[in-house]
């Protein structure tokens, strides 16, 4: 490199520093301004920002509408007025009382001079049917209180509620039946029945049997008669238990 070269050189340097500081002088002094203009009109751009008066308004929210009222129920029919005939009790005249006393007496009847009958329907309207016009007020009969039910049967006791037990006064026994004695059928038969107060007998049952045997049994049983059993000296019904039994002879 020769010394003109290396001196051109050198110049184009320099140039270009200067070039450069000035870059950097500019750029610091437009800095500088936007820093000032900033500060000296942005307090009042704030101030400006923050005092901005909003108006604002409170809309009520609309209202909702109310749902329609239901139609008032139609009025009741009116009422329809019942007339009631009230017709004059049986036999009772129609016509109006006498205002002044007759000035004659009334004329009698000619039997001979009998007139004919009016037309059917002109009777007494309150009358009955076939009757002969001349009957009074029919009378109904009072009504007559029903017979009293008759009184409850007196109770039944027992053997250990008694003073004295029934005693028999007649008790025949039944017979074998055939049937059941050409078969060899034996059998036990237990009835009850009830002793009333004059000794009679009443609810014959079987309470256990064979059905060759009930019927006589139950027949036999009707037929017997007891002394009453007595309670303080006084008759009263009484149930008993009888074990009747059916057994055949062997030879």
């Amino acid at each position: 490199m020769s010394l003109d070269d290396w001196a051109k050189q050198e110049d184009d340097d320099a140039g270009r520093a200067r070039r450069l500081v000035g870059s950097y002088v500019a750029a610091a002094v437009l800095v500088a301004t936007l820093l000032g203009v900033g500060i000296a009109f942005g307090g009042q751009i704030k101030k400006h920002v923050f005092d901005e008066e909003v108006d604002v308004k409170f809309v009520p929210p609309e209202p909702v509408p109310a749902a329609p009222a239901p139609p008032p129920p139609p009025p009741p029919p009116p009422k329809m007025a019942i007339r009631t005939n009230t017709a004059p009790a049986l036999g009772q005249k129609h016509d109006a009382p006498p205002t002044e006393l007759p000035k004659e007496a009334a004329r009698e009847g000619d039997p001979s001079d009998a007139k004919a009958e009016g037309p059917a329907g002109d009777g007494d309207p309150n009358g009955v049917a076939g009757g002969t016009g001349h009957g009074g007020v029919a009378i109904a009969p009072a009504p007559t209180a029903p017979p009293a039910p008759p009184p409850p049967p007196p109770p039944i006791l027992q053997v250990a509620e008694v003073s004295t037990p029934p005693v028999s006064r007649s008790k025949a026994m039944p017979a074998y039946p055939d049937d059941a004695r050409k078969q060899g059928i034996e059998a036990l038969v237990v009835v009850r029945f009830v002793v009333e107060e004059d000794g009679r007998i009443a609810d014959v049952k079987i309470v256990k049997g064979h059905p060759l045997f009930d019927e006589v049994v139950l027949a036999a049983v009707r037929t017997w008669s007891f002394e009453p059993a007595t309670l303080e000296g006084k008759p009263v019904r009484m149930a008993r238990m009888v074990r009747i039994p059916f057994r055949l002879k062997h030879s």
